[in-house]
């Protein structure tokens, strides 16, 4: 299995559970938490919705060490899952810098219904709130312009990461969440 699936979705959305899920299912894979990539810098860290020019500096230098430890992973044969907040002008960021990755590049965006991903947020031990409400409201108005590639997945029923790591794994198999058109092959 050699390709590169990111997951995204705001926060509560199960990202990082279903990342663990698909890493459970092969041998040799990758997860990139890239919330934790942001959390290496010590000086200067702005937080992602700051808002400024130096947050969003470090938006963009997070994507980039995640593609760059994607493309060492992937030339040393294992498959990478990415879990991030995308939305479209990010999802551009990643294309560009995982061209030539020697892989397919996915991007599976969960996005439960609102009331779901609240309560899923809520339960969760640093909880967002209000700026989870206001990621799904992002995305959602990007799926709903279409400026949002890959593949967009409500998850709001599944009864676990693993059903929608399922659900993931069939996206990706059918190609129905292509981020380029495969020009990120070698």
């Amino acid at each position: 299995m050699n390709q590169v699936i990111i997951l995204s979705g705001p926060p509560g959305a199960g990202k990082s559970a279903v990342a663990e899920a698909l890493c459970e299912r092969f041998d040799r894979m990758l997860h990139i938490e890239v919330d934790e990539l942001r959390h290496w810098v010590k000086a200067g860290y702005r937080h992602p919705w700051a808002g400024d020019r130096q947050a969003e500096e470090q938006l963009e230098l997070a994507t980039r060490n995640a593609a760059a430890i994607a493309r060492e992973s992937v030339a040393m044969r294992y498959a990478v899952v990415i879990s991030d907040v995308v939305p479209a002008r990010h999802a551009a960021w990643y294309r560009e810098a995982l061209v030539g990755v020697g892989a397919t590049v996915h991007l599976v965006t969960l996005l439960p219904s609102l009331e779901v991903l609240l309560a899923r947020d809520r339960a969760r031990e640093w909880a967002m709130g209000e700026r989870a409400r206001a990621l799904h409201e992002r995305l959602s108005r990007e799926v709903a312009e279409g400026a949002l590639p890959g593949a967009v997945l409500d998850s709001s029923t599944d009864a676990n990461a693993q059903a929608t790591a399922d659900r993931v794994q069939e996206i990706v198999s059918r190609g129905e969440s292509l981020l380029t058109g495969g020009d990120a092959l070698a």
